[in-house]
This record gives C-alpha cells, structure tokens and sequence, in this order.
C-alpha cells in the first residue's frame, strides 16, 4: 500500500494522522531488512504492513513466469499487500527491500488493539486507501497518456536520490520496456 512518493506521512499536517502514525510507530517493532531480502512473498498470510524508516523495496508479481514491478516505496511511505493485509489472505505479490532498509512492522493484532482503542483509525486507514487508489488511477492514466521516457522523469523527479539506487532492470520493468531502451532513455536525458 505504498503511498509514494509525495504523500509521506512525516509530511502529513493533520494531528490525527500525525497520532495514529506515532501510535503505530510506538506499537510497532523496528527491524533492519537487507538489500535482497523478502519480506512478504507470493503465497504468505499477510498479517503485517510496514513503515519505512530508510531504504527503498519493490512490489513484483509474477505473470506468466515473468517478473513484473508494480511499484516501488521509499522512506515514508507504509507498505504491505493491501488486498492481502485487508481481507486476510495470502499474498500474490512480493515485496523486496531494494536497499539496506530500516522498517516499523505492525502485525495486523497489534493493528486492531489499536484500532479497538482508537476510532480515529477506522478514518485514517479508510484515508490511507483512498490515497492508495488515487495513485493507482493516476499510474494507470499515466501509462495510457504518457511516453516511458515522461513516465521516466516523473519517477526521477518525484524521488531524484533513490532513483539511482534502483537497478535499471527493475525501473525498466517498472515502465514495461526492455533495459536496452531504458538506458537508451537515460543517456538521451543526460
């Protein structure tokens, strides 16, 4: 459920927001995550979502025995998979730490003994989902709109520092084009 990149909640202004993101950050345990290391995989119950504290993952499913990004988080965003986490089930998607990352991870009881405690979470997660969709329609209307070069400078413009951490093969996957252009792309833009 990345909400990325412009929606980071150390951003977020409103102080109930900005309590339910402490009171998750307080009940949730902090773990190191390596570069490679999966943290929800294609078939796991998924009973957690996760703060990014520092690092970079991507989102992949495989279609058709090929790998294909969904999207990337970064530092800010909370992560998980969304359909999975939200109606209990196992995951048909991958989250991969891209970097060394820090994470809070939020199991799902430790979510809804909040929740119980809490009616102001029903709002912010309804929220949070609501953002989730809004960029997903946005993603989606970018591909039907927008070149992969344009799509290329969106992402590099949202999030110029970990774009250069992400390897090439992953973005490429991301905008649905073989390396080969993407790096054609880049060396255009230089």
């Amino acid at each position: 459920m990345y909400i990325n990149p412009n929606n980071q909640f150390d951003s977020i202004g409103d102080v109930v927001s900005l309590k339910i993101i402490n009171l998750l950050k307080e009940a949730g345990t902090e773990m190191t995550i390596e570069s490679g290391q999966t943290i929800i995989k294609e078939g796991q119950l998924c009973d957690f979502f996760f703060i990014v504290v520092s690092g970079s993952f991507r989102a992949y499913r495989y279609i058709n025995d090929h790998e294909v990004i969904i999207g990337f988080s970064f530092k800010g965003d909370i992560d998980t998979a969304p359909y999975a986490f939200v109606n209990k089930q196992h995951s048909t998607e991958n989250i991969e730490a891209i970097t060394k990352s820090k994470i809070i991870k939020i199991h799902r009881s430790t979510f809804d003994n909040l929740a119980a405690e809490n009616p102001e979470m029903d709002n912010f997660i309804l929220n949070l989902l609501a953002r989730y969709t809004e960029i997903l329609i946005k993603r989606h209307l970018e591909f039907k709109i927008y070149t992969a070069e344009h799509i290329y400078l969106l992402l590099h413009k949202r999030q110029q520092e970990e774009i250069h951490k992400i390897p090439l093969k992953y973005i490429a996957s991301y905008l649905g084009i073989s390396p080969q252009r993407l790096s054609r792309i880049r060396n255009k833009l230089k």
